[in-house]
């Protein structure tokens, strides 16, 4: 649309208190938790067996035992990760401690045999794999007949520049073809594995982390300041920490601008639940 100075000038400056007031009312994002209620609604049974592929310190493992009563496997190639989230088991109490183990494990190397999981849990995962192809294979391979994926992941849109993706997509780890929503579908449909439900999260955790904790727009001020005076961080922390947290900061910023997204994807496997 072309620039309208009587607009601009004369129109706009009467509406714009209240087009900013209206901005103000939340949009009600829905929050991480939504993840929680996605398995709250397969109705499995307490017990049932669950891997938490890309486990990280366990912080998700743990809320599986707690919330629902699951077995669960975290699964993790980082030793770090490993480390610290057994550390954190010896802090619960036995009941939920003896419901989870932690092992070394990738997204196409499940160490579980085939057809003995219920449920496969994998949070922010499929854009750092290879072959996304190989993974949901995987999660096809462990899972009982009648079992269950909860997938979530972050992908790219058609706002975000291809300059954008090569850089973000280098530091951060992502491997830009697992980013894209097509190449995801595909390997979703190549396993198998039956689309229950796709959630288009968008930018509602970005809405909702800023509306709770001001997180993103703490993450555009120290964006401001890493790109102002970069030499400053880079003489205290190094080359590549001032990289990925320059990285990190333009993710929570591309994420409230639209040009990353997520979704959420729940599976099956056909069978009938055992």
């Amino acid at each position: 649309m072309a620039w309208d100075r009587d607009f601009f000038y004369d129109a706009y400056p009467r509406l714009e208190a209240a087009f900013g007031a209206r901005l103000d009312e939340s949009l009600s994002p829905r929050d991480p938790s939504v993840l929680l209620q996605a398995v709250r609604e397969l109705d499995l049974r307490p017990d049932s067996r669950v891997v938490d592929v890309g486990c990280g310190e366990g912080a998700y493992a743990f809320r599986l035992v707690t919330h629902f009563g699951f077995r669960v496997l975290g699964i993790d190639p980082v030793q770090r990760h490993l480390d610290l989230a057994r550390t954190a088991r010896r802090d619960l109490v036995t009941d939920i401690a003896s419901r989870v183990a932690f092992e070394r494990g990738t997204a196409t190397a499940i160490p579980a045999p085939d057809a003995s999981v219920d449920l496969v849990w994998c949070r922010d995962v499929m854009v750092h794999a290879e072959h996304p192809d190989d993974a949901y294979a995987e999660f096809a391979r462990v899972l009982r007949p009648g079992g269950h994926v909860v997938a979530y992941q972050a992908v790219a849109t058609d706002l975000l520049s291809d300059a954008e993706a090569d850089w973000l997509f280098d530091v951060m780890g992502v491997v830009a073809t697992s980013a894209e929503p097509r190449v995801v579908d595909d390997a979703i449909a190549a396993s198998g594995l039956e689309t229950v439900a796709t959630l288009d999260l968008s930018s509602e955790w970005g809405e909702w982390g800023q509306e709770q904790e001001g997180a993103a727009g703490r993450a555009l001020l120290h964006l401001a300041r890493l790109q102002r005076d970069p030499e400053r961080y880079r003489a205290e922390f190094g080359d590549q920490a001032y990289d990925v947290m320059l990285g990190d900061c333009r993710w929570q910023v591309y994420r409230m601008m639209g040009k990353l997204g997520a979704r959420v994807d729940v599976l099956r496997k056909p069978g009938p639940r055992r």
